[in-house]
């Protein structure tokens, strides 16, 4: 069951009051947007697909995605960061955290597009990050990923480690500076590679900064989070 808009205000405000899910305001949500380039579109149903700006709160079961020469940056509430590239596209499955704790839940499927992803401190067996063609559990991770429009997985190791399991169930631990490819028959592809691949988007490889400087800025950030939460008031 997908939770609309509503449902998440209401669920995040119930956790706050056991002191889990983001912060001590109940209308944030589980994070929130804390950079972005040109364009990036939030879909939480049943509500419409809308665009996002910068400091928009993010929420459990929200498809995010980005658009040609777009990147986003997304914070969530215990520190772990995931970065998208152009044209990328997620789902965030799950996510609880406590922050007194420091315990949670994190799952997320990456369905197209680049990504860089930063642990934070949700204990890292209970990361999870899915592609259509691989399963990643993470140990103190910092990771870059390809999928293609197919599935195909590239996945490197930038610090940390990382187990990925293919379709068949095959599991390799890919170590710093090293890389896996799965193919779109969720198979691996040889077996570890002894260096990082180098990510085809430019917001990835180069950063949001790099990006900045290469594409054409089709429109300046804006902060409009507040406006938003004002909406979402109202509406309730």
């Amino acid at each position: 069951m997908r939770l609309t808009r509503r449902d998440a205000l209401v669920t995040t405000a119930a956790l706050a009051v056991t002191g889990v899910a983001r912060a001590d305001d109940a209308e944030d949500g589980i994070g929130g947007v804390e950079d972005i380039v040109n364009f990036a579109w939030s879909t939480l149903a049943p509500d419409p697909k809308e665009e996002m700006e910068l400091e928009d709160d993010i929420y459990m079961n929200e498809v995010v995605e980005t658009g040609e020469e777009s990147a986003l940056v997304i914070k969530f509430s215990d520190g772990s960061k995931l970065t998208l590239g152009e044209n990328a596209r997620i789902v965030i499955d799950k996510y609880v955290y406590n922050s007194a704790t420091s315990s949670g839940e994190q799952a997320m499927t990456l369905t197209k597009g680049a990504f860089r992803f930063l642990s934070g401190a949700v204990p890292k067996a209970s990361v999870k990050i899915s592609t259509p063609a691989v399963t990643i559990g993470i140990r103190g991770t910092e990771l870059v990923i390809d999928v293609a429009d197919d599935g195909e997985t590239e996945m490197s190791t930038v610090s940390g480690e990382a187990d990925a399991t293919d379709g068949s169930g095959e599991t390799l631990t890919v170590l710093a500076d090293e890389s896996v490819v799965v193919d779109g028959t969720r198979r691996f592809r040889g077996k570890v590679r002894k260096r990082r691949h180098v990510s085809r988007s430019i917001a990835i490889a180069e950063g949001l900064d790099g990006a900045r400087r290469r594409w054409r800025i089709a429109k300046p950030a804006k902060r409009r989070a507040a406006r938003r939460r004002r909406r979402r008031r109202a509406r309730n």
